[in-house]
């Protein structure tokens, strides 16, 4: 069983080439991409079961982590709270490649779960997603073939930078490119496995995602939109949200 009390540092990585590392007595180390989930990591080992709410300052969960591990770490790579909260949890799985994570319940507040059983494969160095940046080009080929819209919502999209602070329904609006099939599950980082979306839509299916037990591919609603109504994590028909 580890123990965040047992956590001697949290640095730069110095034995890979990218990310973080959390040090163990022995020099046991939990290797870490990317540093939001640092704080997703830590409230799973410490109480195994969390949710959102443990990242948005509604309880004092995230305030008793940081005051264990005062001087083990930067400031500023755990924050006080964190407003795309499920990212420091799915991100564990999506991105750091730590399949026992999971998630529970599809309805209300999503529980994420790491069982103390498991403790020990955090240990392991599992694949990280790479992920290569689209190009300007790129990005204006996929936004033009859609017209403009979110594949899925149809609302228009419109980069961060030209919305007004106080724009209605800001998360409907904000374009964001999305891998149809996620890198994850065997999605490639060609421009036919992108599409554009806004900021709610790419959040709630990226939620889909990470609780589908399903094969991912152009069946499912998520993943192609144009073609299909089934999101096949749940079996639901969307065609009145296309």
């Amino acid at each position: 069983m580890v123990k965040i009390e047992d956590i001697i540092e949290i640095r730069k990585a110095k034995l890979h080439e990218r990310g973080y590392e959390i040090v163990f007595p022995n020099n046991k180390i939990i290797w870490l991409t990317k540093r939001r989930t640092i704080a997703g990591l830590l409230l799973l080992i410490k109480y195994q079961t969390c949710s959102e709410e443990d990242l948005v300052g509604a309880n004092d969960r995230l305030v008793a982590i940081k005051t264990i591990l005062k001087g083990k770490y930067e400031n500023s790579w755990i924050k006080d709270r964190y407003g795309d909260a499920n990212k420091p949890f799915s991100e564990l799985w999506t991105e750091e490649g730590f399949s026992c994570v999971h998630a529970e319940g599809l309805q209300g507040n999503r529980k994420y779960v790491l069982n103390v059983y498991d403790h020990e494969s955090l240990f392991n160095e599992n694949a990280k997603s790479v992920r290569t940046q689209l190009s300007t080009a790129d990005k204006t080929t996929i936004l033009d073939r859609q017209g403009g819209v979110c594949n899925i919502c149809g609302s228009k999209l419109k980069n961060s930078s030209n919305i007004p602070t106080h724009t209605f329904a800001k998360d409907r609006v904000t374009l964001e490119f999305d891998h149809r099939i996620p890198i994850d599950r065997g999605g490639e980082n060609s421009i036919d496995n992108y599409q554009a979306l806004c900021h709610y839509c790419n959040k709630c299916k990226r939620q889909m995602c990470f609780i589908c037990k399903e094969q991912c591919d152009s069946t499912c609603a998520l993943v192609n939109p144009e073609d299909s109504i089934i999101v096949k994590a749940t079996g639901e028909d969307i065609s009145d949200r296309l």
